[in-house]
C-alpha cells in the first residue's frame, strides 16, 4: 500500500481567488490533503486571524500540505533579503497549520559557473533554513528535470544525488528534497536513489509523463497520474521504503484542466488518484 496521501495542488485547477474556495473544491473531490497558496492563507490570516486559517482546513477535513517559500536564490541581495522577511511570517503560519515543508526551486542550469552557483546556493539556502528553523519548518529543495532554461550556459543540479550533495554543503538539518515524479523522470535520478535519499525527502509532487524524447519535454507536458508512462506504483513503493509518509501534491500545468470549473477539475484529479493510488 502506498504511504502517500494524494493531495490537490492549486496549479492543477482553475485559479481561485481565496483559500476557502480552493479548499471547498479540494473537499468536494474527496481529497484529504492539499498543497496550498501561502499568499491566500496570509490574506485570510490578515482578515480574520490564525484560527480562521486553521479552521479553513480542519472544518473541511483537509491536511495542509506543502507551500512555496516565495524566495528566489538567483536574485539581487536586496530582493532576497525582502523575500526572506516575508518567508518568516509565512513560516509562522505554516507551523500553526502543521505544514512544515516549504519549497525552494533549484534550477538545473544557471548563468553562473557551477562553483559560484554552489557557493551562492549554499549561503542563501542556509539563510532560508535558519529563518524557518525557529518555527520548526523545513526547506524542501525542488530539483528540476526538463531543460527549462536552455539559454543559461552552465549546468547545475537535475537529480536526487546532486541535491543531496547541496544539502551537505548547506549543513542544516532542516533542509530536504521535494521529490517531483516528473522532474525525477526528466532528470538524472534512478529508482534506487529514492531509497538512498531516505528521510531527506520531505515533500512530494505527483504527476505522469508522456512517451517520447525526454530532452523535448517541458512543464506543460505533464500528465495526470496514470495517463503516461511512469510506473507510479513502483515509485510510491520506493518512497515508502525511503520512509516518506505524507501528502503528494498532484501538480500539472494543463490548460484544458484549468479551463474547467474548479470543482470539475479537482474531481478529474481525484479520479486519476483513485485509479493509481486507490484514494484521492
Amino acid at each position: 500500500m502506498s504511504s502517500l496521501v494524494p493531495a490537490l495542488h492549486p496549479a492543477s485547477i482553475a485559479q481561485l481567488n481565496d483559500l476557502e474556495s480552493y479548499l471547498d473544491a479540494t473537499a468536494s473531490a474527496g481529497f484529504k490533503a492539499a498543497d496550498f497558496n501561502m499568499g491566500q492563507a496570509l490574506d485570510l490570516l490578515s482578515a480574520h486571524g490564525v484560527d480562521a486559517v486553521k479552521n479553513a482546513f480542519v472544518s473541511r477535513g483537509i491536511q495542509a500540505g506543502g507551500w512555496g517559500a516565495g524566495v528566489q536564490v538567483l536574485t539581487s541581495q536586496s530582493d532576497f533579503d525582502a523575500a526572506l522577511l516575508d518567508a518568516e511570517q509565512a513560516a509562522e503560519l505554516g507551523a500553526a497549520l502543521n505544514a512544515r515543508a516549504c519549497s525552494v526551486l533549484v534550477p538545473n542550469r544557471t548563468d553562473l559557473p557551477r562553483a559560484e552557483a554552489l557557493d551562492l546556493f549554499s549561503v542563501r539556502l542556509g539563510d532560508i533554513a535558519d529563518t524557518l528553523a525557529g518555527y520548526g519548518v523545513s526547506v524542501s529543495l525542488e530539483f528540476i528535470g526538463p531543460n527549462l532554461w536552455p539559454e543559461r550556459p552552465h549546468e547545475f543540479i537535475s537529480g536526487i544525488n546532486g541535491t543531496l550533495d547541496l544539502i551537505d554543503r548547506v549543513g542544516r538539518v532542516n533542509v530536504g528534497i521535494l521529490f517531483d515524479t516528473y522532474h525525477y523522470y526528466c532528470g538524472d535520478s534512478r529508482l534506487e536513489d529514492i531509497v538512498k535519499a531516505g528521510s531527506a525527502i520531505n515533500h512530494v509532487h505527483l504527476n505522469d509523463a508522456p512517451s517520447g524524447d525526454v530532452d523535448q519535454l517541458d512543464d506543460s507536458m505533464r500528465l495526470l497520474p496514470g495517463e503516461g508512462i511512469l510506473d507510479l506504483s513502483e515509485i510510491a513503493a520506493a518512497l515508502k521504503a525511503a520512509g516518506y509518509e505524507g501528502p503528494g501534491g498532484v501538480e500539472i500545468f494543463n490548460d484544458d484542466l484549468r479551463s474547467l470549473p474548479a470543482n470539475d477539475g479537482a474531481a478529474q484529479v481525484a479520479a486519476a488518484c483513485r485509479r493509481v493510488f486507490g484514494s484521492p
